[in-house]
């Protein structure tokens, strides 16, 4: 029998684009829409928390989705393998740190495990990479790495902010941010903004 496993982030794009990258594996995993997960309908092994523009640790979306009572465990799925993130998710709580550097056979793996019972750190080759292929504002160029950045911009965030939210220094956060701007032909910050939430990088209301 299949794990159940939900997609858990604000940005459709992103669940969908997961979604994808596991339906090759439909006999392993049966995928459950959120939606239905949070009205209680439908309980779950394992909910999978994308921190795409999304935090992690104490006092996070995280922790609202381990109290949920139809979720059984919290994974979480992240472009970083930085050690404070492995860290600051597992003591609030995750069962599971699953990299996004993974493959789909790899993350399947990973779940079933989780689903099992078993505390898991999965951090593939270590290469910062979206194996599933959508992302908000993929369309105009933009790497999934400055998309994430643009798509905190649009949430009010300093570039201090965005580093340490992201585990990245100030000057990565910045040569991101410079990268995105040239793709999106914008140059200050209320213009990047104004483009992310035209370009699908506002959270889903």
């Amino acid at each position: 029998m299949p794990i159940r496993v939900t997609v858990v982030n604000d940005h459709p794009v992103v669940v969908a684009g997961v979604n994808a990258f596991l339906a090759p594996y439909s006999d392993r995993v049966e995928v459950v829409a959120t939606d239905t997960v949070s009205s209680g309908s439908a309980p779950v092994d394992v909910a999978l928390y994308d921190s795409f523009a999304a935090q992690l640790g104490r006092r996070t979306a995280l922790e609202s989705l381990l109290r949920e009572p139809t979720v059984s465990s919290v994974a979480v799925y992240s472009f970083t393998s930085h050690p404070g993130a492995v860290s600051d998710s597992l003591e609030a709580g995750a069962h599971g740190f699953l990299s996004k550097s993974l493959t789909a056979a790899e993350l399947v793996g990973g779940l079933e495990q989780i689903a099992a019972g078993d505390r898991v750190i999965l951090r593939g080759a270590g290469l910062p990479v979206l194996r599933a292929d959508r992302w908000p504002a993929k369309q105009a160029g933009l790497s999934p790495r400055e998309s994430e950045v643009v798509g905190l911009i649009v949430q009010g965030l300093s570039n201090e902010e965005i580093a340490e939210r992201c585990y990245l220094s100030p000057n990565t956060v910045k040569t991101y941010v410079r990268s995105a701007y040239r793709k999106m032909g914008v140059t200050s910050r209320a213009q990047a903004v104004a483009w992310g939430m035209e370009n699908g990088l506002g959270p889903a209301r």
